[in-house]
């Protein structure tokens, strides 16, 4: 799922430029843009349109951090 994939990509709280999300993920411009674009309107991410580039935003990347730790602990 390419939401999945980009926030995955995201987790480590910095800026990445959305050609570099491109070619990381193997995912088009237009998925990339329109992924963005959503976890932005719903404040998930911070998204730079001038500079083409995004974060995770601070709540969210705790979140997403829990989880996974979360889902570790559950399968061990």
């Amino acid at each position: 799922m390419p939401t999945e994939t980009i926030l995955q990509l995201l987790e480590n709280g910095k800026w990445h430029y959305l050609k570099d999300i491109e070619e990381k993920t193997r995912l088009n411009s237009f998925k990339v843009e329109n992924v963005t674009k959503f976890l932005a309107k719903y404040n998930f991410v911070k998204l730079d349109e001038a500079e083409q580039k995004v974060k995770l935003d601070s709540p969210m990347n705790r979140f997403l951090k829990r989880i996974r730790q979360l889902e570790n602990e559950e399968n061990i």
